[in-house]
């Protein structure tokens, strides 16, 4: 899976102390936020705040997470959160706010990829709404506070975006099609649209490279993980799941293993800043777009495009004016 000798990342070996670190992850009830905060927290952090759509979801979690960290519950915070929502997005970033002074990392893990053709509850389609322009909304909330953290000596504030190589479907020719992003794209392949939210992900990461350039903000892709996000799609072509899955089996990481790549880009060293000129892990690249594990992929056209990335920041502004934010 990693080659001959493994990954070249251990959690448990290679996370330094968080001390003092407050962390936000969302989708953190599952899959890889699950396994991501459960590797964070083994380490001492101030608080992680566990981002899902409700309370049960946070106490199904905090069971399975209490007994891999038996202090857990003493920094695990739920915090309410639906992406599809700009109102409850909003809602989460305020609350966030007003209890803290810091953010040190934020986890933009959630995600959807398979769901039939829909609208969010604010009218984009569904993967891109929940995918993107969520994601786009918290972190604007709450981009005040950790560039006031940034500016702290010593601070190492990064965003965390998860994308996925799937992004070389986004619609071609242009990659992003704003007129389409307002319906649910019915016409267009399953892939088509989801590719479409997964290179929004990338342009977003590399403009705020260039707008906040104190803060390290890199796109992460987990690879092939068994997160449950392709369930929907099975569902619906039941008969390519029958001769899928077997392969799917044989190929997809456990999630705990495919939270690596986010979790290493979380707390290794960044390129270019002062260390102790002993650090065992690979440096990460602000602005890089890194495959499993630590490994620097490459970027199409259009994810390299900065117009591109100008335009999509320019036009998710404009949208979420309208709605008041």
């Amino acid at each position: 899976m990693f080659g001959l000798f493994g990954s070249p990342f251990k959690p448990d070996r290679d996370i330094p102390s968080l001390a003092g670190k407050v962390i936000f992850i969302t989708g953190a009830n599952g899959g890889l936020g699950y396994e991501s905060l459960i590797h964070l927290a083994k380490h001492n952090p101030e608080k992680i705040y566990l981002c899902a759509r409700s309370k049960a979801k946070y106490d199904a979690a905090m069971k399975s997470i209490t007994a891999a960290v038996p202090n857990a519950a003493s920094f695990v915070i739920y915090l309410k959160l639906d992406l599809a929502s700009l109102s409850s997005v909003a809602a989460a970033a305020d609350s966030f706010c007003a209890e803290n002074s810091r953010l040190d990392i934020l986890m933009n893990n959630a995600g959807i990829m398979a769901q039939p053709p829909a609208l969010t509850k604010d009218g984009y389609e569904i993967r891109f709404g929940t995918n993107y322009v969520g994601h786009y909304l918290l972190t604007k909330r709450l981009l005040p506070i950790m560039q006031k953290t940034a500016a702290e000596p010593n601070a190492d504030v990064r965003i965390i975006n998860l994308t996925s190589g799937a992004y070389k479907f986004a619609p071609k020719p242009t990659g992003f099609i704003p007129a389409a992003c307002t319906t649910d794209m019915a016409s267009y392949k399953t892939f088509a649209r989801y590719g479409q939210s997964k290179l929004a992900n990338i342009l977003f990461t590399n403009e705020l490279v260039r707008r906040y350039p104190a803060i390290t903000s890199v796109s992460i892709d987990p690879g092939l993980a068994e997160t449950g996000l392709s369930t929907p799609f099975a569902e619906a072509y039941p008969w390519f799941s029958f001769f899928a899955r077997p392969i799917w089996i044989l190929i997809a990481k456990q999630p705990s293993v495919g939270a690596y790549n986010q979790t290493w880009a979380s707390v290794a060293p960044v390129e270019g800043k002062a260390g102790t000129g002993k650090e065992r892990l690979k440096p990460v690249n602000p602005g890089g777009y890194y495959e499993p594990v630590t490994k620097e992929g490459s970027m199409t056209k259009f994810a390299k495009d900065g117009k591109l990335a100008k335009q999509l920041w320019d036009w998710t502004e404009a949208e979420l004016q309208k709605h008041g934010y």
